[in-house]
């Protein structure tokens, strides 16, 4: 039997991209991104820039409460979201995070 998974759709989470397959991001470091929902095995975002399925990005979420935390994963799918905008899945490989924490 399959345990059901927790994921939360608080308002107040973000994820700002640090480091896109290797590579540094200035410009996107710069700019939050609305995460849509989100797991201890990953998150879903919506982005106007676009990603590729397998890429390993190193990213800062940044939750409600204020806490912060460096997560390594990778985009694991992709579905338009809206004319500008696509909604990827971004799964952890790397830096649990705790969603517990976050949401207490």
């Amino acid at each position: 039997m399959k345990k059901p998974r927790e994921r939360s759709t608080v308002d107040g989470y973000g994820v700002q991209i640090l480091i896109i397959n290797g590579e540094v991001q200035t410009f996107l470091s710069q700019k939050k991104f609305y995460i849509q929902n989100i797991g201890k095995g990953g998150f879903r975002f919506i982005s106007d820039v676009s990603f590729e399925l397998e890429d390993r990005v190193q990213v800062l979420l940044r939750f409600p409460d204020g806490f912060s935390q460096e997560v390594l994963g990778r985009i694991c799918y992709s579905e338009d979201f809206d004319d500008n905008q696509k909604a990827y899945g971004f799964s952890v490989i790397e830096g649990f995070y705790s969603l517990h924490a976050a949401v207490a």
